[in-house]
């Protein structure tokens, strides 16, 4: 039963502690449905303090009824509710943008709540779909992760290691009303395509792919939380006070210690993860000449035997940055 694993999961993946005050992100849909009807079904054995929110993008003009079903959904189950209206910059890959603000939105919320934790309803199969996503685009161990069951700024999955047709047969079976978003089946959407041609052929060969896939997932998580350790000691030795890294000491290391390093080093001035193939064009500078850029206005370069990383300018008509700069803004609306 759906309930048992997502006690399970919360349990094993040390998701959360019993008296711990949470927010549940709820867009209407069966996923978030199942979440929140499942762990309101444990509130009392954990001594849970549940809230409902739901994030209207004002990207469709019927969302505002999305927003009206969870409400309808939180009542159900006697769960205090929350509304919150966000805008969405326009810039490209929109739906990471909505992604972006609708995750600060409900992390703004769970601070001011006091809420230590904030559910969302990613299933079994999102992970699966996000591996094989992340595998098109070239993707390194730590791509290969997949998507953390428990980030550390307090975002938690509790339905990671269910199925969504269990998910949705649960939801189903609990609340008469369910949102669909049309943008699940709009083929525009790389993750669209996974679902409904690559995933589905793969499970011809093999039904348990998915759980495969998220078990690939597990496994790379644990290769990449070892990797950063090394990482990190690694860098501890590397690294001067004014930013730049020892050609030498990561010279003497081992590859994915060394790449895991250079990622580290490069992510914490820039702010963003540089790609596998610009990681390894990193490891190439250790040759002792040339540069890489790393988008964001940031280009790394070799000098006097050491990796520097400078700040450029943008050309004209382009933000800092360049063309990598679209960040997402937001206005937050309770209702």
């Amino acid at each position: 039963m759906i309930v048992a694993r997502v006690r399970r999961t919360l349990t094993e993946r040390g998701m959360l502690e019993p008296g711990m005050r949470v927010v549940v992100g709820c867009s209407g849909g069966p996923d978030s449905a199942a979440l929140l009807s499942a762990l309101a079904e444990l509130g009392e054995e954990l001594r849970l303090d549940l809230r409902v929110a739901s994030v209207d993008h004002g990207l469709r003009q019927d969302a505002a009824l999305d927003v009206a079903l969870a409400r309808a959904q939180a009542e159900a189950v006697g769960v205090a509710f929350t509304a919150l209206k966000v805008e969405v910059e326009a810039g490209p890959s929109l739906q990471a943008q909505a992604r972006s603000v609708r995750y600060g939105a409900l992390l703004r919320l769970a601070a001011e709540l006091g809420a230590q934790r904030v559910a969302v309803g990613h299933t079994l199969d999102d992970q699966a779909e996000t591996v094989l996503m992340r595998l098109l685009r070239g993707a390194s161990v730590a791509g290969l992760s997949g998507v953390q069951p428990a980030r550390e700024d307090g975002v938690i999955r509790p339905l990671i290691d269910c199925s969504r047709a269990e998910a949705h047969a649960f939801a189903a079976a609990r609340f008469a009303g369910l949102a669909a978003d049309p943008s699940n089946q709009n083929a525009r959407f790389l993750r669209v395509r996974v679902r409904h041609g690559l995933l589905q052929a793969l499970r011809e060969e093999d039904p348990a792919i998915d759980s495969h896939l998220a078990a690939l997932a597990d496994d790379a998580r644990q290769v990449r939380a070892h990797l950063d350790g090394c990482a990190t000691a690694l860098l501890s030795k590397a690294a001067s006070d004014g930013g730049t890294v020892s050609i030498h000491v990561l010279a003497s290391a081992d590859g994915p210690t060394r790449r895991a390093a250079l990622r580290a080093w490069a992510a914490g001035i820039t702010g963003r993860d540089p790609g596998r193939s610009q990681q390894l064009e990193l490891e190439r500078l250790l040759r002792g000449r040339g540069e890489v850029m790393l988008g964001a206005g940031f280009v790394a370069r070799v000098g006097d035997g050491r990796l520097r990383i400078d700040a450029v300018s943008a050309p004209d008509g382009l933000p800092d940055g360049g063309l990598d700069a679209g960040h997402a803004g937001a206005k937050v609306v309770k209702e």
